[in-house]
């Protein structure tokens, strides 16, 4: 039988590119252990709505207004709750 030489090569599994199983244990506990440079706290800057979303906040708000409108002058609970229906089987979009 022939014999054959395999060469073993040593690999740094903090570099591997493989990202075989071994390799991301690895990496994950080489990354828990190094201390870490506390994070300063950014305060977050609230991002200013366009005017396409306020547009649609006030026209959700005018069609909000009208479904609450038109359950308010049902005249007892089976009058609403028959509106409730007939609303939940119209489409809003």
């Amino acid at each position: 039988m022939k014999s054959t030489n395999y060469a073993l090569n040593t690999t740094n599994f903090l570099n591997d590119d493989d990202r075989g199983f071994v390799s991301v244990c690895i990496q994950l506990f080489h990354a828990a252990l190094t201390p870490q440079a506390p994070v300063a706290a950014v305060a977050a800057v609230p991002k200013k709505a366009t005017w396409m979303e306020r547009f649609d906040r006030w026209a959700a708000a005018g069609r909000e207004r009208e479904r609450e409108r038109y359950l308010a002058a049902s005249h007892d609970v089976f009058e609403l709750e028959a509106r409730m229906r007939a609303m939940e089987r119209l489409s809003y979009f």
